[in-house]
């Protein structure tokens, strides 16, 4: 039987401001199983973000179960929940959110540097494994600045998947790039994919929601929509060298 990753049972989160309630989410229900692609979509304000959030454990639903692994971690205490992220989460981010003054080796490891369970050698092995497949080892001295968007971008994969995540979260990671590199890192996410991770993203665009297999439709806090689709990624089953 395919394990469950994650499974959402009528998660709802209420945004409170003054005299105002905010429903983002309005009973959630969801299953996401290993190696699964899925792509979150809908139109600005719908609530995928939000739903991203509460995936990321960034966030705490106000009402509703969120299990992860099989485990209860809707109502875990900051500390906890900051835990679990730095080992069973990896993010992608649309601003890429690499640290300036650090290279690009010590962006991947830092990450992993708060796991007690790592030993400084792990650590290096683990980032420069990370790197060597998103083609990025030849840049491990070099600092964001000194690189592309893609190449950033790539990095920021790295930084998701070195610590070897059971899910895999990625928030618009296309956005901020030009129509090759975006190209380029849908084709990275496909070949991660195809190695057996698990990937939950959310898109606005429709071309790169066709990669995945499994669409979901978030319209006002709620899924109106959930199919499996034929991903379109038979052109992009290797890398691309940025």
């Amino acid at each position: 039987m395919t394990q469950c990753v994650l499974q959402l049972n009528n998660l709802c989160k209420v945004f409170y401001s003054d005299d105002l309630e905010t429903h983002a989410l309005n009973n959630i229900s969801l299953q996401v199983f290993k190696q699964e692609y899925i792509a979150i979509s809908g139109p600005s304000g719908s609530g995928k973000s939000t739903l991203l959030s509460l995936l990321g454990l960034l966030d705490t639903p106000t009402s509703g179960s969120y299990q992860l692994a099989g485990h209860e971690v809707s109502n875990l205490t900051k500390p906890q929940r900051a835990q679990i992220r730095n080992k069973q989460i990896g993010f992608i981010f649309q601003s890429f959110n690499l640290i300036s003054d650090l290279d690009v080796m010590e962006n991947v490891e830092l990450p992993l540097t708060y796991r007690s369970d790592l030993t400084k050698s792990q650590v290096k092995q683990m980032a420069a494994e990370a790197l060597a497949k998103v083609n990025m080892s030849h840049r491990t001295n070099h600092y964001p600045s000194q690189l592309s968007g893609g190449q950033q971008q790539r990095v920021a994969i790295a930084r998701a998947i070195a610590g070897a995540p059971s899910l895999i979260l990625a928030d618009e990671p296309t956005g901020n790039l030009d129509s090759k590199n975006a190209h380029d890192v849908l084709a990275l996410l496909d070949q991660l994919h195809q190695e057996g991770a698990t990937i939950c993203m959310v898109t606005h665009d429709p071309r790169s929601a066709q990669r995945a297999q499994r669409n979901i439709e978030v319209l006002d806090g709620r899924i109106v929509s959930d199919h499996k689709s034929q991903p379109a990624n038979a052109d992009n089953a290797q890398a691309v060298n940025l």
